[in-house]
């Protein structure tokens, strides 16, 4: 049986332990948190994993990640050193470290666990429902056989996209950080509503199952242009609202938040690593 060690387990490490047990409910996942009430809330919503935390017992990261296949490291980019160098001990020298911190480069993962295999992922909070994307990027050292596990387990929580490391911030700022991105549209539609009459639990409703059926529609024909222009009839209420969007800057807006989010990204690799390297 597979073994996944899910070492400081936040909001994106249960949404992507959800995803995966989702799809195989008898993995042996062990998860571990800092506090005991975050344990306590996150054994409620993975009951088939076993749960424990750093406040309960100081030795939860250690025992969690003794023997595991996988060890995913969801701790903050700052505490990565710290944890990985207190779990090398327990660590088999083929435990895959899998790392889901935005801003540690493998080579400084490397650094901190020289004999393991390294794997960084990147997914984003849809893991949690089956709806998410996540990018796997392998070591060198890695070979297929890793990764092909490593991409069926991961499937369980969307679309796997196998890419370089160097594509990681491309990926941050389209769909790691842009998920946020059509939350803020849509926060910022149901304000326009509420402001025009609507109630705001009217304006609520509209705006989700608009957005849930634009996805859908997407999903089953996947070209964005064609589908605007399906809906865009000249001298149309609809091309009134993207003329409005486009004349503000829409199309330099996004170009620059996705930047501004991968650039930031490799601001912190470099001053993670600076920590790492002392």
């Amino acid at each position: 049986m597979t073994s996944i060690a899910s070492i400081g387990t936040g909001n994106m490490g249960t949404a992507l332990l959800k995803g995966i047990l989702s799809a195989d409910e008898k993995l042996d996942v062990r998860a571990t948190t800092n506090s005991a009430a975050s344990a306590k809330r996150l054994a409620a919503e993975l009951p088939n994993a076993t749960v424990t935390s750093v406040e309960d017992d100081a030795e939860a990261n250690r025992k969690a990640a003794e023997g595991a296949d996988f060890v995913f490291l969801g701790v903050k980019p700052w505490m990565m050193a710290e944890t990985v160098r207190d779990l090398a001990p327990s660590l088999n020298a083929d435990s895959v470290l899998v790392s889901m911190a935005a801003g540690v480069a493998m080579a400084d993962l490397a650094t901190l666990a020289p004999q393991n295999p390294i794997v960084r992922i990147m997914p984003n909070t849809p893991s949690s429902i089956g709806h998410g994307v996540i990018a796997l990027a392998p070591s060198a050292e890695v070979d297929d056989t890793i990764v092909d596990t490593l991409r069926t387990l991961l499937s369980g929580a969307g679309l796997v996209v196998a890419l370089d490391e160097s594509e990681i911030p491309a990926m941050t700022g389209i769909s790691g950080s842009g998920v946020a991105y059509f939350f803020l549209l849509a926060e910022t539609m149901i304000a326009a509503g509420v402001k025009m009459g609507l109630s705001e639990e009217t304006a609520k409703q509209m705006v989700v199952a608009t957005a849930d059926g634009a996805g859908r529609l997407l999903t089953e024909k996947p070209d964005p242009s064609a589908q605007r222009q399906a809906v865009s009839s000249k001298g149309g209420t609809t091309l009134a609202g993207l003329q409005t969007f486009i004349d503000a800057g829409l199309f330099d807006t996004t170009e620059a938040a996705v930047q501004a989010a991968g650039n930031r990204s490799l601001e912190m690799e470099k001053e993670n690593s600076e920590v790492i390297n002392g």
